[in-house]
């Protein structure tokens, strides 16, 4: 059930530049002490429609824009009460028309400390309430300022806490969070877009806005099958630019509503498989886009954590 929730949010992301950074990175279900879980999942999404700011745009020479990644998420219990969570996903991304390369390669390595605080229990139901903290950084460098791109190339650090109901056979978990963006440098000068979002030491060196993330997702949980549906809102938190000539990709400010749905099958205690898919409702200098997932969970799993 943990590695359901934490694969559904790994894809929730999507950007003109994806980012598969620690959003969405915790759930309310913990690992348990020195008790370890490995997923390995794929993932495609395409969009053909964008958004400038928040209208909604079609461009004959970008076409439609495909994104592919293999992702691996390993979790590991530190203790009864917290958990390490670290992903690495491996993006390859183009376009269908125009003249804009493919990107590939290794996109962010993210690690997550889960802690959860408190724990109330009220019969067969229980109530906990979580913190975590994340730090994502490029494993490689990349191509950051491009309409296509795998990502955006900035350090992140992510703060959230969560509220987690339990029982027998449902849960339902809501989160906020906040994530801090470092500066990402380009690969040239900027001088044609709005002053505040450049260092004018360098020249080179662009803002990232932050951003705060909503996320509500609810389930029904068995010993085999389970299935759950999420929504999440993000929102631009400081200052940031809209999609336009001479104006960097990665200062743009990017929010999104989208929402989703995962299954998940165990087949024998420490195996199962899992499939989800999850669509783009409205957004802001973003592309407006669908994707399916589906991966191999290995590892303890019980849902009556």
């Amino acid at each position: 059930m943990r590695f359901v929730a934490y694969i559904t949010s790994l894809g929730l992301l999507l950007s003109l530049t994806r980012q598969t950074y620690a959003q969405g990175s915790i759930d309310g279900f913990m690992r348990g002490q020195r008790k370890a879980s490995l997923a390995i999942f794929g993932s495609q999404e395409t969009y053909d429609t964008y958004y400038i700011n928040t209208t909604e745009t079609k461009n004959p020479n970008l076409g439609t824009v495909t994104t592919q990644a293999v992702t691996v998420v390993g979790t590991y219990g530190l203790g009864y009460d917290l958990d390490l969570i670290v992903s690495a996903p491996y993006v390859r991304t183009q376009a269908s028309a125009g003249y804009f390369p493919k990107q590939e390669g290794f996109q962010d390595l993210t690690g997550t400390l889960r802690w959860e605080a408190y724990d109330y229990k009220f019969g067969k139901t229980k109530l906990s309430w979580e913190f975590a903290v994340g730090y994502s950084m490029p494993m490689q460098h990349y191509v950051n300022d491009a309409m296509v791109a795998i990502g955006r190339g900035s350090q992140n650090l992510d703060g959230r806490t969560l509220l987690h109901f339990k029982a027998p056979n449902f849960f339902i978990t809501g989160q906020y969070g906040y994530i801090r963006r470092g500066q990402v440098k380009l690969d040239h000068i900027v001088n044609t877009y709005d002053p505040s979002q450049i260092n004018p030491n360098s020249g080179t060196k662009v803002n990232v806005p932050d951003v705060t993330e909503l996320i509500i997702r609810a389930g029904f949980v068995s010993k085999v099958v389970n299935i759950d549906v999420w929504g999440q809102r993000q929102t631009p938190h400081s200052d940031g630019t809209n999609i336009g000539p001479g104006i960097p990709f990665p200062t743009n400010a990017v929010g999104f509503t989208r929402v989703g749905a995962t299954a998940y099958l165990r087949l024998l205690k420490q195996f199962g498989l899992t499939a989800g898919y999850n669509t783009t409702l409205d957004g802001r200098n973003i592309g407006k886009s669908t994707q399916i997932n589906a991966g191999l969970v290995i590892g303890h799993w019980t849902a009556n954590n």
